[in-house]
């Protein structure tokens, strides 16, 4: 067993902000091949700098595909990974808007119960009438162990751009991961 940090990542924005396809493409950056479709699951991923990483990740936010079907941030770890808390890496994505607090703070309270670190991974989308920061200051002041910021400017074709976004994303978590 090696030393490690253990990471709780939580990409926070709404719908159509591009958290699918960044967490897609720090999937694929992570396992070395592309994936087409992103489904929630174990995910044996390798760091740029060849250290394997023991994940869970979901592509989706919570919110979308797991709160109806679990009714909690808490059963939907525990029953969609019983392992979850020995993992090194959880990747759950979440909304922001007020409905979404509680989840959110459910979402930190897990986290460092389990010995992680947990992550704020912030998409700001910026737009010509401005961005999206109005949705965070509530849910910044959290207890955090870190807070990203991922820039996000709105373009007619992002696809390029998230991706890259996503491929930085691994980046920044596998030198969390290492430090």
């Amino acid at each position: 067993m090696r030393l490690c940090r253990r990471l709780f990542v939580v990409p926070l924005a709404n719908n159509d902000h591009g958290k699918t396809t960044m967490i897609r493409a720090l999937v694929s950056q992570g396992m070395g091949w592309e994936i087409d479709k992103l489904q929630k699951g174990v995910r044996k991923m390798t760091t740029p700098f060849g250290r394997p990483v023991d994940a869970y990740v979901y592509g989706r936010s919570y919110q979308e595909t797991e709160r109806d079907t679990y009714g909690s941030v808490e059963n939907s770890l525990n029953q969609s990974d019983p392992a979850w808390r020995t993992r090194e890496l959880i990747i759950m994505p979440s909304h922001v808007a007020s409905q979404d607090y509680g989840d959110i703070k459910k979402m930190i309270w897990l986290a460092h119960n389990a010995g992680f670190d947990i992550v704020a991974a912030s998409i700001i989308l910026t737009r010509d009438s401005g961005d999206n920061r109005a949705f965070f200051p509530k849910i910044w002041k959290l207890n955090w162990d870190e807070r990203w910021t991922i820039p996000n400017p709105w373009s007619s074709d992002p696809t390029g751009q998230l991706e890259a976004l996503g491929r930085d994303l691994w980046v920044w978590i596998s030198n969390s991961l290492v430090k």
